[in-house]
């Protein structure tokens, strides 16, 4: 069963322990490490998102959306989605690869997706839909 979503700042009452864990990673820093020569960055992940997703598995996994602010090399903010997962009984942070960009290089893809593929605008479209009707 998958779980409503969880927002900072909004139900919290509810959570599991791994939800709170999960959560509890707002405002600390995050790292990008790169193989060398590339440089390494670091910004602070300033609110999050969380959902127990469906596992075929049997392992139980949440899905995650963060808003991380980076200050260098410059002044940005950035949307990632990601992923835990619990197994023997510990919760790690299981996307060591992960898509990571500045809000506008997403809203450029969304846009672009939306233009050229009639299934991705029909999915935003719901995705709007659902989240009017919700609130």
């Amino acid at each position: 069963m998958v779980n409503e979503e969880l927002c900072k700042g909004g139900m919290v009452m509810g959570l599991s322990e791994e939800e709170k864990l999960i959560l509890g990673r707002i405002d600390r820093k995050v790292r990008f490490k790169y193989p060398k020569p590339e440089p390494r960055f670091q910004g602070v992940l300033r609110d999050r998102c969380v959902m127990l997703a469906p596992s075929w598995t049997g392992v139980p996994y949440w899905d995650v959306v963060d808003l991380i602010e980076f200050n260098e090399p410059k002044k940005f903010k950035a949307l990632r989605f990601g992923y835990y997962r619990k197994s023997k009984g510990r919760l790690i942070w299981a996307s060591q690869t992960t898509l990571t960009e500045p809000i506008e290089t997403f809203k450029a893809l969304f846009k672009k997706a939306a233009k050229e593929k009639e299934w991705f605008k029909r999915f935003l479209e719901d995705v709007l839909k659902e989240a009017d009707e919700s609130s």
